[in-house]
């Protein structure tokens, strides 16, 4: 059992074709036959079947022919959905999408009329400070209004209260040192 051709294996699986048991050489390779053994096909032969074909339904009559739509508009309720929705992520911080326009940000005025409004609080001796601050909050507030941009309407808000409340501790400076100086102390 040492060639492929001399063994009895060899010889009952290729049925004696192409080997001859008289070659008589060692180790040499097997020849294979140069056409198909008669009685097998190159590819298996499966039994021709027809298509299958679409199953025929018999038609149904339409059970409601003269079926109107209610008055009182859709039929189907109108109430809160019994799954909440996904929320609306939208596009990461910073990333502004081709195509728009980038945002104008916070009113100059707005930020502006916090700035002098607080510096006004901090020396309420001086007046002035907060009365630009009261101003220029409430012109920050006008442009919002005419523009539909309302980034910055908190600092603007801010701006002329901590005016008003500026100008009224200056005010109440004031009036308490003349009090003073009047009466001596």
């Amino acid at each position: 059992m040492t060639n492929p051709g001399d063994s009895d294996e060899w010889w009952k699986q290729y049925g004696g074709q192409g080997v001859s048991p008289d070659s008589g050489a060692q180790g040499s390779v097997p020849q294979y036959p140069n056409s198909e053994p008669t009685g097998y096909p190159s590819a298996p032969q499966y039994p021709q079947q027809p298509p299958p074909s679409q199953p025929q339904y018999p038609q149904q009559q339409q059970p409601y022919p003269n079926y109107q739509q209610p008055a009182g508009g859709s039929p189907y309720k109108s109430g809160p959905t019994p799954y909440p929705q996904q929320p609306n992520y939208g596009y990461p911080q910073g990333y502004q999408p081709y195509g728009t326009p980038p945002s104008q940000g916070s009113n100059g005025l707005a930020i502006a009329a916090m700035i002098v409004s607080i510096a006004g609080v901090a020396s309420c001796c001086f007046l002035l400070p907060s009365i630009i601050g009261l101003v220029l909050g409430v012109v920050a507030l006008n442009q919002m209004k005419q523009s539909g941009n309302y980034e910055g309407k908190g600092m603007a808000q801010a701006g002329v209260w901590v005016g008003v409340g500026g100008i009224v501790l200056g005010v109440l400076y004031w009036v308490l040192n003349i009090i003073g100086i009047v009466a001596g102390v």
